[in-house]
């Protein structure tokens, strides 16, 4: 008597293979919310990124700025989408890096959400020489240009080269600083 196992060892596989995949599937999720709580409580630098393009002047809040090298100056940033103003500004030859400290905690707030009113007069926008739009009265500018721009999921990874920095007159210490962290811009507090 010769049986045909066949049949139920191809359903069994294809059990296995639908629990494996379940399991993958909520470690991968679990991961992620526990990646997002992770980085909620870590402070970040706020910045304004903007450039001048044909559609008019761009701009967009990163929290994602970092000093990469001094020889070459460069700094890296990321965006998690390649449309929009994140779009336009990997596009343009060269864009503004402007650090911002907590009296521009109200520009952050509406370069960080779609629909905010943008370069308006009120918020202190001037255009450099080169045409980049410039927020007067930050602690830096630094003006770069891409050097690489690196796919990361849904992310893209810009690493780019300083050309330039625009500062504030006055001392920089005398700024107060800010950080974007918990969801919120927060002031930072004293030294430890």
């Amino acid at each position: 008597m010769n049986h045909d196992t066949s049949a139920g060892t191809d359903r069994e596989v294809s059990e296995v293979s639908e629990v494996l995949a379940n399991a993958a599937a909520e470690h991968a999720a679990e991961l992620a919310n526990d990646f997002k709580a992770a980085f909620r409580y870590h402070p970040a630098g706020v910045a304004l990124i903007t450039a001048a393009t044909p559609e008019g002047p761009v701009g967009l809040t990163a929290s994602s700025v970092a000093s990469v090298s001094v020889e070459p100056a460069s700094l890296v940033f990321s965006v998690t989408r390649t449309t929009g103003s994140a779009g336009l500004i990997l596009a343009a030859d060269t864009f503004l890096v402007h650090l911002l400290d907590a009296r521009h905690a109200g520009v952050a707030q509406e370069f960080a959400v779609s629909g905010g009113e943008r370069f308006t007069q009120r918020q202190g926008w001037s255009t450099l020489p080169t045409g980049e739009p410039h927020l007067a009265g930050v602690r830096s500018a630094l003006r770069a240009r891409s050097m690489q721009q690196i796919p990361v999921g849904a992310s893209m990874l810009v690493v780019a080269e300083v050309l330039e920095i625009h500062t504030a007159n006055g001392e920089p210490v005398a700024a107060e600083a800010m950080a974007y962290r918990d969801r919120a811009f927060t002031r930072l507090g004293e030294r430890l």
